[in-house]
């Protein structure tokens, strides 16, 4: 067996439901960051004069570009493995067939 690699398909397919999960979440929290951003009026008189209000809407704005970057790789990342899922599970299923085929003889 040297040089082979063994796919489990049914594992990479659940593997990929997770991933699909996952980056539902992550969009879940993205678009409430969108609907409920902070206001400068959040932080009052001594965070209007220190720059609370900027330095949080950077660092909010920094957090979003990331979970739009988070989100667009996990959805790459489970399109991809449901495809590798699919093909080794076709392999199998192929192969099964032959088998049954050759059964019958």
């Amino acid at each position: 067996m040297a040089g082979r690699i063994s796919v489990d398909a049914e594992w990479l397919e659940k593997y990929a439901d997770r991933i699909d999960g996952t980056t539902d979440d992550l969009r879940r929290v993205r678009d409430a960051m969108k609907v409920s951003p902070l206001r400068p009026q959040s932080f009052g008189e001594i965070g209007r004069t220190v720059g609370t209000a900027q330095g949080y809407a950077r660092a909010a704005e920094l957090l979003n570009s990331q979970l739009v970057r988070a989100c667009d790789t996990l959805d790459a990342a489970a399109k991809g493995l449901h495809a590798v899922a699919s093909a080794h599970g076709r392999g199998d299923d192929d192969a099964l067939q032959a088998i049954k085929k050759a059964d019958r003889r």
